[in-house]
């Protein structure tokens, strides 16, 4: 008979003991001669690493199982009977268990709870890390992660998440990292309420870092004091020129960058955006959803700032929207992305009409060398009649008109298969319209553009998502005070002005 301890979900006891018998992966199974010792424990804690990661003590129950060889390949089978014993992983969790199963069941000591701490880390770690790539897609950031990451350094930052999970203030920590005296750190000083106070905040990490109890009094300190006099609704911006072009503070400018990391610009950014974020209800409301092709001005600064914001607040807090980012598959909501098929050369085309440059081009090089004159005549006579800023004012049907128009020598065939895909990409567009208005009643011209754009990679303006719209049986064109608006008994598109 062979002996092994098996990690199963709760949920699989219950059913294994409704129905008498369960199957376990070989590979999930631990041999071992029923003593307990260190090598049994760590191979307990290797196969909680390919398991499902769990919340509570209670969701998973370790099996002392015994089975007769089996040439069963890559599954067991186990009966009721061939159950051991039973133990929970932890203390409390066998309370609360014991509490809901067949009273004649007995759960055993807990022997595992010494290296259940260890189990729960490597989850927090593997949450953390998730976090931090899920906030990244979600700010659409295209440079790699794992560069940012090693910059920063991901041992510091478990090492300063643990210090706040411990309670451990910023002040006390003992020769520590710059950035676990950044995550530890939380505000107890009487700053400003502003965005000039997160600057004295980051001065107060910089002294802590330095060992020193508080950076007041230093050169930083007296700048930060006369700019709350002279200008205390600074902007962030304006504060990081004064802070670079200040003669006094190139020591501390200098002293506060790192591997060419401006932590005088991240901890700021940072310690601000994560203050709003956790007093809002809404992620999407606050600055980081609301202002972020603001945000990614400030470049590298706001991709640490971005890191810290993920393993600071964990997978939990974002995946949501990470989610709806990702397009799910098997969400309602999926939108299938567009396949190659034997139109591509004509969808080439249509990117070229839809295309919203500051001059208006031909449809292919190739159609540009063997322009007729008459061509060229029309070309021109667009030009002397429409400026470059009347041009970029054309939607973009008025653009394809005229570069139909501009196009009236080219076979009757060519010009087919142009308003064919003309006709297409508004089909397109009006599902997309169909679509938005089913999910809210009113939506914004401009929110509908920016859906168009994620999922056709082409660039319209407010006014050709009307026209579009005015094409659509059931919808209506209204004045919604000095707005226009599309309306219809399931919603309402604004346009904004």
């Amino acid at each position: 008979m062979k002996q092994f301890l098996g990690i199963v979900l709760r949920n699989q006891f219950n059913l294994f003991y409704r129905f008498g018998y369960t199957f376990i992966l070989k590979s999930q199974l631990v041999e071992f001669d029923g003593n307990i010792n260190n090598e049994t424990r760590e191979s307990i804690i290797k196969q909680f690493k390919t398991v499902t990661p769990f919340e509570y003590d209670e969701e998973y129950l370790i099996l002392h199982l015994e089975k007769e060889n089996s040439n069963e390949s890559d599954f067991i089978q186990f009966e009721i009977q061939d159950i051991v014993a039973i133990y929970p992983l932890s203390q409390q969790a066998k309370t609360s268990i014991e509490s809901r199963i067949d009273k004649r069941i007995r759960l055993e000591t807990p022997i595992f709870e010494n290296v259940l701490q260890l189990i729960k880390t490597e989850i927090e770690n593997k949450e953390v890390e998730k976090a931090m790539s899920a906030l990244w897609k979600i700010c659409k950031i295209e440079s790699p992660l794992e560069k940012y990451v090693a910059n920063i350094g991901i041992e510091n930052i478990f090492n300063g998440l643990e210090f706040r999970r411990h309670g451990t203030k910023a002040n006390k920590i003992q020769n520590g990292n710059y950035w676990e005296y950044l995550i530890a750190y939380d505000r107890f000083d009487y700053f400003p309420n502003s965005t000039l106070g997160y600057f004295y905040d980051a001065g107060q990490v910089f002294a802590y870092s330095k060992g020193l109890p508080t950076f007041e009094g230093s050169g930083i300190h007296q700048f930060l004091e006369k700019l709350n006099s002279a200008n205390p609704t600074a902007k962030l911006p304006d504060i990081i020129k004064y802070l670079e072009t200040e003669e006094k503070l190139k020591g501390y400018v200098s002293q506060t960058t790192a591997s060419a990391i401006k932590q005088y610009i991240v901890a700021p950014l940072y310690l601000m955006l994560r203050d709003e974020i956790r007093k809002s209800d809404d992620i999407t409301q606050t600055k980081l959803f609301k202002n972020l092709d603001y945000l990614k001005k400030f470049g590298d600064s706001f991709n640490y700032a971005v890191i810290l914001l993920g393993a600071f607040f964990g997978f939990r807090k974002f995946y949501d929207n990470y989610y709806d980012v990702l397009n799910l598959r098997f969400y309602k909501s999926y939108k299938a992305q567009q396949k190659q098929t034997d139109k591509e050369e004509l969808q080439e085309k249509v990117d070229t009409i839809l295309e919203t440059d500051n001059s208006v081009k031909t449809v292919t090089e190739e159609e540009q060398v063997n322009e007729t004159q008459t061509e060229t005549t029309n070309a021109e006579k667009l030009t002397e009649t429409t400026s470059v800023e009347e041009q970029n004012l054309l939607t973009e049907e008025q653009q394809a008109e005229i570069i139909i128009e501009n196009h009236s020598n080219i076979s009757n065939t060519q010009q087919d298969e142009n308003k064919e895909a003309y006709s297409d990409i508004e089909s397109q567009y009006q599902k997309i319209i169909e679509q938005a208005l089913d999910k809210q009643p009113e939506i914004k011209l401009s929110d509908i553009a920016t859906m168009i754009k994620a999922e056709t990679g082409n660039k319209v303006q407010n006014g050709f998502v009307e026209d579009v719209a005015k094409k659509m049986k059931g919808i209506e064109i209204i004045k919604i005070g000095r707005a226009k608006g599309v309306k219809r008994t399931t919603g309402t598109l604004f346009n904004e002005q």
